[in-house]
């Protein structure tokens, strides 16, 4: 084996821990659980290359512990590897046409109205974790009436 090649497989075998250590963590769970029927979605749209990705998820993390009894569904979608992979996942929680919309861009969180499908808000990095409680219970809340 030719050591270009050798570090070729070195990289490619290091770029698979990583990604088998990242799709390990809380966030990159398909959906948090609900009780009950949720009445607000949000769905993230990720990659391990989005440097707003790196930003939102951890503010985001500290959000989904407030809502864990909240009938709120954390999704995440992950787009590292192309919009293929997580199309099943999307159509599994009833967001096809979302997905499709909005697949091709990654950093940030849709809100969606559970019973409508319509979306209500967006979460980005501008947004601090405290202003994500804020609007995220603020949907919640509208959504419940």
């Amino acid at each position: 084996m030719k050591r270009n090649d050798l570090i070729l497989l070195l990289v490619l075998l290091a770029g698979a821990a990583g990604f088998a250590l990242y799709a390990r963590t809380p966030a990159a769970s398909a959906s948090a659980a609900v009780s009950g029927e949720p009445e607000l979605i949000a769905a993230t749209f990720n990659s391990q290359w989005c440097s707003a990705c790196k930003i939102l998820k951890p503010r985001l993390l500290k959000v989904m512990h407030d809502f864990a009894d909240a009938p709120v569904k954390f999704v995440e979608y992950d787009l590292t590897f192309g919009p293929d992979r997580p199309r099943a996942a999307a159509a599994a929680d009833g967001l096809a046409s979302v997905y499709e919309r909005f697949s091709t861009a990654t950093g940030y969180t849709l809100l969606i109205d559970a019973q409508t499908g319509a979306i209500v808000d967006r979460l980005t990095v501008n947004h601090s974790a405290a202003d994500m409680r804020r609007i995220i219970a603020a949907r919640l809340a509208a959504a419940s009436e």
